[in-house]
């Protein structure tokens, strides 16, 4: 019983994020200005995401793990020069919005980022995305 019920306060952690995601990729700052990203589209189907850039070219294709607190991701990158190599990020899920910033340093010095804040020179690229509605 005590099992069951851990196991679904863990479940009801981790944030849902299958399906589609558009919104915007950037290499300083908060993100509060989407004209100031790079437009790309996410999507998420059980442990496996593919990203795309605004004109639909693929970025990359990866697997992903959350942490059970819901607070945490990494992927792998599956396809071309990310495969094999790991991105640790944090991120949060407010209602239709998704906020996910990774380090961009994959087998280098990588670092879980602390805060949702992109900086180049760090490494850190911060995704703000928007839940496409079916």
């Amino acid at each position: 019983m005590i099992g069951t019920a851990l196991g679904l306060l863990l479940l009801m952690a981790a944030p849902d994020l299958e399906g589609t995601w558009v919104g915007a990729r950037f290499t300083e700052g908060k993100g509060d200005d989407p004209a100031k990203g790079e437009p790309v589209e996410f999507t998420f189907k059980g442990s496996a995401l593919a990203g795309r850039k605004g004109n639909g070219t693929l970025i990359g294709e990866a697997t992903f793990t959350i942490a059970a607190d819901g607070k945490s991701i990494d992927a792998v990158g599956a396809t071309g020069g990310y495969k094999g190599k790991t991105y640790l990020g944090i991120l949060k899920l407010e209602g239709d919005t998704l906020t996910w910033c990774s380090s961009g340093t994959a087998g280098k010095s990588q670092k879980r980022p602390a805060d949702f804040t992109a900086d180049s020179f760090q490494g850190k690229y911060l995704i703000v995305l928007k839940r496409r509605k079916p």
